[in-house]
C-alpha cells in the first residue's frame, strides 16, 4: 500500500514550495496542511516536531523536517532524483548550488533599512546573477534539463527559485537561452501547470 502524505507549513510558498511542485509534477497525492504564523495551531504542534521546525512532512506516521532533505526525499520517491548514481549526485550539484543564490535573496528581504536594501539588490541584480547565470547557463542542456534528457528535480528547484528573481527583473534571462528553455519546460510539465494556476495565492 502506497504511503500517505501530509505536508505541513506556514501558508506561504517560502519552503514548503519546492516539496509541493514535485509533488505536483508526479501527481502524487498528499495532504497540503497550512497554518497562519503565530497560530495555535503551530504552537501546539511544535513541540511535537523533530527539530521544532517546518516544513514537516508526515509519510504515513513518520516525520520528516529539513525543507531540502523532504524534496530530496520526494524527488527519489517519484523518480524525479536521477536515473543513475551519477545523475543524482548532477542533480543534487545543481540544486545544493542554487544555496548561493537563496541566501542572497534572503539576506535583501530580510533587510529592513531601505537604504541598505537597495544596496544589496544592486549588487545583486548588476554582479552577483550575471555571473551565478552564466554558470548556470552552461550546466544546462540546450534542450532545457540539467540532467539528462528529462525532468528532474534540478529543473523544478531552479524554476522554483527564479520565482523570486523574475518579478525584480522580468528580462533577467534574456541572455540565456538554455536556462529559459529549462523555465518553459518546467511551467509546461501538466501537473506544474496546472499547480501553477489553482495554487492559493499568498504574498510569499
Amino acid at each position: 500500500m502506497a504511503p500517505k502524505y501530509r505536508l505541513v507549513y506556514f501558508n506561504v510558498r517560502g519552503r514548503a514550495e519546492l516539496t509541493r511542485l514535485l509533488f505536483a509534477a508526479a501527481d502524487l497525492e498528499y495532504q497540503d496542511q497550512r497554518f497562519e504564523f503565530g497560530s495555535d495551531q503551530w504552537k501546539e504542534l511544535k513541540p511535537n516536531t523533530p527539530m521544532g521546525q517546518a516544513p514537516l512532512l508526515y509519510v504515513d506516521d513518520v516525520a520528516l523536517c529539513q525543507s531540502m532533505t523532504i524534496a530530496r526525499y520526494v524527488a527519489r520517491t517519484t523518480g524525479l532524483a536521477g536515473r543513475t548514481p551519477i545523475e543524482e549526485a548532477t542533480a543534487d550539484m545543481i540544486v545544493d548550488g542554487l544555496d548561493d543564490m537563496q541566501r542572497k535573496l534572503v539576506a535583501m528581504f530580510n533587510e529592513k533599512g531601505d537604504e541598505k536594501k537597495a544596496e544589496l539588490q544592486k549588487e545583486f541584480v548588476g554582479s552577483f546573477l550575471p555571473q551565478f547565470l552564466g554558470n548556470y547557463e552552461k550546466l544546462a542542456g540546450a534542450e532545457g534539463f540539467f540532467v539528462g534528457d528529462s525532468l528532474t528535480w534540478a529543473d523544478i528547484a531552479f524554476f522554483n527559485l527564479m520565482g523570486w528573481v523574475t518579478p525584480m527583473d522580468p528580462a533577467v534571462l534574456g541572455g540565456f537561452p538554455n536556462l529559459s528553455k529549462v523555465m518553459d519546460n518546467v511551467q509546461s510539465q501538466r501537473g506544474i501547470a496546472r499547480w501553477l494556476k489553482e495554487r492559493p495565492q499568498t504574498k510569499m
